[in-house]
């Protein structure tokens, strides 16, 4: 079989009257990669040809299984819309003249990225720190898992994952190449050629033993080969591959844990891994956010200090359990339970509103504050006159992916910095209270004021929904870059569109990544409360406190200038002001 760069195309080469071949970037897999230039949208492209000189040798079967392989390659990228997958522009056919005949190739449009790839932000021999690590995990680790979640929720494996497959457009990583890709639900493409086509070191066994029934579980053994280069380095040709990877490194809490994520990321049988993109995503974000373990040992106490402690405490449970049964008693909370705790109107519809204008609007963006925004279609709810609204639709509108954390918080209050005082606890802003600085009851003090700057004082949480926020914060957050926040019927129906189990409760602080995504790609809806607007500008706390045990209303006016322990807030904006954004 003859090497792809023995078709070469050369500069000046026109495909399909409209991409001018510039240089040749690169090869593999089953194509060759060319920078061109694309002179109906007057922007450079990458051009990926693949042709049956390639194949040269190989039977008629084998040639058309590959050839089979490029084509799915068309068809799958295109599906997917990510900023961490690279988006395929356009697929085609054309014929050139190559040793004066005429050759057919198939060729893909792609956005054009630079040639540094993942391979270029790690270091050869493992990196030497902790604080290294946690940022590399944290700007690309935790990136790459959104997008192979995204292509997995296709139903696309993508079977040939490694650090190469990963360019970097600017800090953004993208996952390309996928010619070994392959719907769950289409014909397995055998062959021997085939079947041996995926990079060893990376491949999960089963994969190897049979290509075609390599599911997702076969991509999370790659990321956790990955993974285990970033910590003990390039994995040589001396390591035997398809084997549990171990890190070498076990002398802190941090690898402690990491080793195990990565030892269950590469478990050798796939029932026994670790199973989704998500799991891992969340785990490591525990890992590098949210884990209070080392907290927990500085201030572990004596079996005398905590047999006292329970004392106390054993109090408050009797009280609530008391408190728990009167309200039972009364109609009053049944309506609560009603309205809380089920947290889906019982007797409402909700339809999603599809117009063709949406098709003009990206599928999402991102923020001046770095969120993610989600385009939201219209929504028509319509119910009984007993429920917090009724008969009304909302407008299409961008929201947020996530709550607002406490890094970007901490951002906002840093550009404002020369408006801002601390009076003990307090952050106020034009005099105004935006910010509890410290809540006494879990001595959660997340944001500091060092004398220069605002600093997340324990990076664990620089990934958890800021909390003890104002309204009047929240909305000066927003209107700083341009944004505004979440209305109360906007809040109403993404939260009525869910199914329960996107809206389960998890002990704050957390990470935002580890809420559960809606069907519109939104985090977090009623599992923790949040600030909102009306349409009129009243402030109101939507959803229901975790810290509140009684509370009725699942929509209350607030004042906004106090802050409600555990309440948090999203920002949004108007399809209108999409291009302001």
């Amino acid at each position: 079989m003859k090497n792809s760069q023995d078709i070469f195309l050369d500069p000046g080469t026109v495909l399909s009257g409209k991409y001018q071949i510039i240089r040749l970037i690169g090869s593999g897999g089953m194509g060759t990669v060319y920078m061109a230039y694309d002179n109906s949208l007057d922007m450079k492209v990458a051009v990926k040809v693949i042709s049956p000189h390639i194949l040269e040798g190989q039977d008629q079967e084998h040639y058309e299984a590959a050839l089979r392989r490029f084509h799915t390659e068309a068809r799958i990228a295109a599906q997917i819309d990510h900023p961490n997958v690279v988006r395929i522009l356009g697929f085609d056919t054309d014929h050139i003249t190559h040793n004066d005949q005429t050759v057919e190739i198939d060729y893909l449009v792609m956005e054009l990225l630079a040639e540094r790839n993942l391979r270029h932000t790690m270091d050869e021999s493992g990196f030497e720190t902790e604080a290294e690590i946690k940022d590399w995990i944290s700007k690309y680790m935790i990136p790459i898992l959104e997008g192979v979640e995204k292509v997995h929720s296709k139903g696309i494996i993508h079977r040939d994952i490694k650090p190469e497959n990963f360019f970097l457009k600017g800090d953004r990583v993208k996952l390309a190449d996928f010619g070994l890709s392959m719907g769950i639900d289409q014909p397995s493409v055998t062959g021997p050629m085939v079947d041996i086509f995926g990079t060893l070191k990376y491949m999960s066994p089963e994969q190897f033993y049979n290509f075609s029934l390599a599911r997702e579980p076969s991509d999370i053994y790659s990321l956790g080969k990955i993974l285990y280069e970033a910590v003990d380095g390039t994995i040589t040709d001396k390591v035997k591959p398809f084997k549990q990877a171990r890190i070498s490194r076990t002398d802190s809490h941090f690898f402690k844990g990491l080793a195990e994520i990565i030892a269950d990321a590469t478990a050798e049988n796939p029932k026994e891994r670790i199973s989704s993109a998500r799991e891992l995503m969340v785990r490591l974000s525990s890992l590098l956010h949210c884990s209070v373990e080392a907290r927990r040992d500085r201030q572990r106490k004596s079996p005398r200090e905590r047999s006292a402690s329970l004392i106390p405490l054993l109090g408050v449970i009797m009280l609530i359990a008391a408190l728990i049964i009167f309200l039972y008693r009364h109609e009053r909370f049944i309506d609560i339970a009603k309205t809380i705790n089920s947290a889906e109107p019982a007797s409402e519809t909700v339809q999603i509103i599809s117009t063709p204008a949406l098709d003009d609007l990206e599928d999402h963006f991102r923020s001046q504050d770095n969120s993610i925004m989600q385009l939201v279609p219209g929504i028509q709810v319509a119910g009984d006159t007993s429920q917090t609204f009724s008969d009304f639709t909302t407008a299409p509108f961008y929201l947020s992916e996530n709550p607002v954390t406490n890094q970007q918080f901490v951002s906002f209050l840093n550009d404002v910095k020369d408006r801002l005082t601390v009076e003990e606890s307090d952050l106020l802003l034009d005099g105004k209270l935006i910010l509890k600085l410290s809540e006494k009851i879990r001595e959660y003090k997340p944001i500091v004021f060092t004398g220069e700057k605002f600093v997340v004082q324990d990076p664990m949480h620089s990934a958890c929904a800021v909390l003890m926020v104002t309204g009047h914060g929240a909305v000066s957050y927003a209107d700083h870059y341009g944004l505004r926040l979440l209305q109360a019927r906007e809040w109403y129906a993404v939260m009525s569109a869910q199914n329960k189990k996107e809206y389960e409760r998890l002990p704050l602080p957390t990470p935002v990544i580890n809420y559960a995504k809606n069907r519109f790609d939104i985090r977090g809806i009623n599992q923790l409360a949040e600030w909102g607007q009306s349409p009129e500008g009243e402030y109101m706390v939507l959803g229901k406190a975790s810290s509140s045990m009684i509370e009725s209303e699942l929509i209350s006016d607030k004042d906004p200038f106090k802050y409600y322990t555990d309440t948090s807030f999203r920002v949004a904006v108007d399809i209108t002001n999409r291009s302001s954004s």
